[in-house]
């Protein structure tokens, strides 16, 4: 079975249910979170470039595995 090319994965970076003054990131595939930070981050810039350094990271495994 050939996994979907179509697949768009999305980075989104909101504040900490526990501490609303710092932020963490989240990836999805549509509503299933594949990948989370596992702690909170001081400011959404930093959460910003942590997720997206773990998007990339999350995107060439997904192509590596296809």
């Amino acid at each position: 079975m050939a996994a979907d090319a179509s697949v768009v994965l999305s980075l989104r970076v909101e504040p900490c249910p526990e501490d609303p003054s710092r932020y963490r990131w989240v990836i999805c595939d549509q509503d299933c979170i594949l990948r989370q930070c596992i702690y909170s981050l001081p400011d959404e810039p930093t959460a910003l470039r942590q997720g997206e350094a773990a998007l990339r990271e999350v995107t060439a495994m997904w192509r590596d595995a296809n």
